[in-house]
């Protein structure tokens, strides 16, 4: 970022990004960061995300909107009816409130597969990635005109033990075309 000489238009220097204490693979390498920056670069209006567990990637992006004064996060996960690790949407909630992020963040039950598009500027999605999922939901997350994030592609994450465990597809390899814009683990 810079600023022009002359420009009434001063860069505010953000500090009030804190790694959430929040349960998540993505607080060990401070990913939340990258959540943050990224939704105070693009600035949206409307984030979608699928997949929030204990709320940390919500929370994240979250704060950045609170920073900006502006935008909404409509985090949807399937909750207790996620027969793998889930979290407790009422849990999660009060985190959010506790926060003061509740104006910002809208957490809903529901999933991608049953989600029809909408219009908006940036997508979350964390569920369980894996090739074949980018593949079958490439189309319909292209269509919203969002820039759309994920959780994986790098090769480390493609290597992960429940990835070989069920025979997952690598997401490198699955002919969707993205790239790795943090890649500490879980990228």
């Amino acid at each position: 970022m810079g600023h022009q000489k002359g420009s009434k238009n001063v860069v505010k220097l953000v500090q009030t990004y804190v790694n959430p204490n929040i349960e998540s693979s993505y607080r060990e390498n401070d990913l939340g960061r990258t959540l943050f920056n990224l939704v105070m670069e693009i600035k949206p209006k409307k984030i979608i995300e699928f997949g929030t567990l204990h709320g940390y990637s919500a929370v994240c992006m979250g704060m950045a909107l609170k920073e900006i004064g502006s935008g909404r996060l409509i985090s949807y996960d399937l909750w207790d009816s996620y027969k793998y690790t889930h979290a407790n949407l009422s849990t999660v909630q009060e985190t959010v409130d506790l926060l003061g992020l509740t104006d910002y963040i809208t957490l809903e039950k529901g999933d991608i597969e049953n989600w029809i598009p909408e219009k908006c500027d940036l997508i979350h999605m964390d569920i369980s990635n894996d090739g074949e999922k980018l593949k079958k939901y490439e189309a319909k997350l292209r269509s919203t005109g969002a820039v759309v994030i994920f959780e994986g592609g790098s090769k480390e994450r493609d290597n992960v033990q429940w990835m070989s465990k069920y025979n997952k597809q690598p997401m490198q390899s699955c002919g969707v075309r993205y790239m790795v814009i943090d890649e500490r683990y879980p990228s």
